[in-house]
């Protein structure tokens, strides 16, 4: 089969010839004085570029080529590069081409001469999915380019994009499993959201689901990776590396990175940076020998899960202001076969509804886009004065947003989308999230230290060895030196927060604003952090 296509198809370069799928070459040689051109066997394969591969986004060439061993038909896509180099070649002895030292210097002239004396057939190409060059890339939907991961990683979850089952299928048997329960609709919206993220310029940003063990989280998960691809395949665990989560978010680009049981990280101080990583949007920027690499990128959501809040393996003020934090989790009033429905459910349908979300949006995606506004303008005014709340509220909006376009580009379908229920999660969130408040958070949480050790407090008698804290003149103050020791690299963003909102007093040193007054307690003078009596009564302590 692999001779005849050469023949038919392919110009083979002089002096360079095919038979019975060997490759052969006519070298002169000198015979008794008698030049003579005589045959020599190049390589027992015969191999033949079939395609020219342009990337889309680099400037890089990539080849097809085919070849046939011992009755097998191979193809194998790579860089131009290994073809021009014999070092590089040799390794495509590891995919069953018949390359070695030998022969290797031959193959790169005979690939130079058969793209030089053909018109070979050009295509585009990518090394991820996704929103890219203003097109969008779903492995199983694009056409005329062809998507090649860098890596087996990529390839595995490249193959868990196909489709089972039904739209009809997925609405009645996975979606409507919950539709009556917000804290797992939510999630499930996000993973649709995630590929059009971009329509709105936002960020990314993580959502984690968050509760005690067997509550149906892992099953909440392989509900939300069910919109895109094989479930089992698609999610990714936290027993992994911040390289891995970044090959992976750039290879899915717009698609959602889902990870399950953040408990299960292996160094649970990988959490903090692996958040900021993935909401900057871009991978470390390396350098080379030539000069700065090519930076990845990303634009989608993160959907986690775990026993704790993700935001309690990290200790910097800006993390909750990038997270969306679903907590208590669990599946409400059902019976003990809902975790089999769920199973089984997302093992029969998946995929065919994200490729039909992104068909229907393509259509309509104007019509929608002018209702976005009015979704962010009411959820920013139900953030009171809370900032990390007002900066979570876009990506939350825009989330409810994309489940009143699910309701209408699939109202025949008969999927329907609580709003309302969404709304009232969000207010609950504002009202008990303790974590989307940071600066009160660890205000709280230091004056529960101090209540603990009141030894360290400095009330009518000097404690022995440090202070923690004050209580001076009827007034709680907290010693700078402890704020420090306890707040650590946070400590003067958090201590300006607690001024400007009013929770510690606010003095003047040389015409600057301070936090801070000198007090004097036993002919001694200390500098100490008040904390307004109306703060510390408001959180439940008392100090005197």
């Amino acid at each position: 089969m692999g001779e005849k296509i050469l023949q038919e198809k392919w110009t083979i370069p002089f002096p360079y010839f095919i038979r019975e799928n060997e490759l052969f070459r006519i070298e002169s040689k000198n015979v008794k004085g008698k030049v003579e051109e005589v045959e020599s066997k190049v390589s027992r394969n015969a191999p033949v570029i079939t395609k020219m591969l342009k990337h889309i986004e680099k400037n890089e060439v990539h080849y097809e080529m085919n070849w046939v061993n011992k009755g097998d038909f191979y193809t194998e896509t790579v860089a131009a590069g290994v073809l021009a180099s014999k070092k590089e070649l040799l390794k495509m002895a590891d995919k069953g081409l018949s390359c070695n030292d030998s022969n290797s210097k031959y193959l790169v002239d005979y690939f130079d001469s058969l793209i030089g004396q053909n018109e070979i057939p050009k295509v585009e190409m990518t090394d991820r999915i996704g929103f890219i060059e203003n097109r969008f890339i779903h492995p199983t939907i694009a056409k005329n380019i062809k998507v090649i991961p860098k890596d087996s990683g990529e390839h595995q979850l490249l193959q868990s994009f196909n489709a089972k089952g039904t739209v009809e299928g997925w609405i009645n048997n996975v979606f409507n499993l919950i539709k009556d329960q917000p804290k797992a609709v939510f999630p499930i919206l996000a993973s649709f959201a995630s590929v059009i993220l971009h329509e709105a310029d936002l960020k990314p940003i993580v959502v984690d689901v968050s509760g005690t063990s067997s509550t149906g989280k892992s099953g909440l998960l392989q509900m939300c990776a069910s919109v895109w691809a094989e479930p089992k395949k698609y999610i990714g665990t936290f027993f992994t590396t911040l390289v891995a989560v970044e090959r992976r978010s750039t290879f899915l680009n717009s698609f959602p990175l889902i990870l399950d049981d953040s408990n299960g990280a292996n160094d649970p101080k990988f959490i903090q940076p692996m958040i900021y990583q993935y909401v900057n949007n871009t991978g470390k920027q390396r350098g080379s020998l030539n000069g700065s690499q090519h930076t990845n990128s990303w634009q989608s959501l993160m959907i986690t899960s775990g026993e704790n809040e993700i935001v309690t393996y990290a200790n910097a003020q800006g993390v909750p202001a990038r997270v969306i934090l679903i907590t208590n989790f669990s599946f409400k009033n059902e019976d003990k076969d809902f975790f089999g429905k769920v199973y089984n459910s997302v093992n029969e349908n998946y995929g065919a509804i994200g490729v039909e979300f992104l068909k229907r949006w393509q259509d309509n995606r104007k019509l929608y886009m002018k209702y976005l506004e009015e979704y962010e303008k009411r959820f920013l005014g139900i953030c009171s004065e809370n900032a990390i709340l007002k900066r979570l509220s876009r990506h939350y909006a825009f989330i409810v947003f994309t489940g009143r376009v699910m309701s209408e580009l699939f109202r025949e379908e008969g999927l329907k989308v609580d709003l309302r229920a969404l709304e009232e999660l969000f207010i609950e969130m504002a009202k008990t999230n303790k974590a989307a408040d940071m600066p009160m958070l660890e205000l709280q949480n230091a004056l529960e230290d101090i209540d603990a050790n009141r030894s360290k407090l400095y009330s009518d008698f000097e404690p022995y060895g440090s202070i923690n804290a004050f209580y001076h003149n009827a007034d709680f103050y907290l010693a700078p030196a402890y704020l420090k020791e306890r707040l650590g690299v946070n400590e003067k963003q958090i201590r300006y927060l607690w001024m400007k909102r009013g929770l510690t007093g606010t003095f003047s040193n040389r015409g600057i604003e301070v936090d801070y007054k000198v007090i004097k307690k036993n002919k001694k003078s200390f500098r100490a952090v008040l904390v307004k009596k109306e703060i510390v009564e408001q959180l439940g302590f008392d100090f005197s």
